[in-house]
């Protein structure tokens, strides 16, 4: 397989809706915004535990 077919089967929470709080959390996928420039680079079992948090995640008081 190759890097574009592995990069397009990959999860992701991403919904693109790419605006963000002042906390620099993503309103679409709550994720904080160095988590979404390295989504590439996490490991599989990396993305997993965050979008795993993402369920629970208060992105009004989460803080970096």
């Amino acid at each position: 397989m190759n890097e574009q077919s592995r990069l397009r089967q990959m999860k992701s929470p991403c919904v693109s809706i790419c605006k963000y709080n002042e906390n620099k959390f993503c309103i679409g996928c709550n994720r904080h915004m160095n988590e979404i420039f390295d989504w590439f680079d996490y490991t599989d079992d990396m993305r997993s535990s965050i979008m795993k948090d993402l369920l629970t995640r208060d992105i009004d008081t989460a803080t970096e």
